[in-house]
C-alpha cells in the first residue's frame, strides 16, 4: 500500500479524498418498508443531504423492488383465498 491510503473495509484502498462509504442497511420485506425508504430518499433529495440523480437511482430500484414484493403479496392472499374456498 502506498503513503497516504488507507484499507477499508472491503480490503481495498481508499485514499483520503474517497473515504469508504458507510454500509446502510434497510429492512424491505413489505411494500410499506419500500415506500418509507422512497420517502426518506425523497426528504434527503429535497434537503440536499443526497444528489437528486443518486436519489433518482435508488427510487427506481425500490420501486422495481416494490413490484416485486407487491406481486408476491398478491400471489400469496391468491393462495390463502383458494385455500379458504376449499375448505368451504
Amino acid at each position: 500500500m502506498q503513503a497516504g491510503t488507507t484499507a477499508n473495509p472491503w480490503g481495498t484502498a481508499t485514499n483520503g479524498a474517497n473515504p469508504p462509504r458507510k454500509a446502510f442497511r434497510a429492512k424491505l420485506t413489505t411494500t410499506g418498508e419500500v415506500a418509507a425508504q422512497v420517502a426518506r430518499l425523497y426528504r434527503e433529495a429535497r434537503s440536499g443531504v443526497i444528489s437528486v440523480e443518486d436519489a433518482s437511482r435508488l427510487a427506481n430500484v425500490l420501486s422495481i423492488l416494490g413490484r416485486m414484493l407487491n406481486g408476491a403479496e398478491i400471489e400469496a392472499l391468491s393462495a390463502r383465498l383458494d385455500a379458504l374456498e376449499g375448505a368451504g
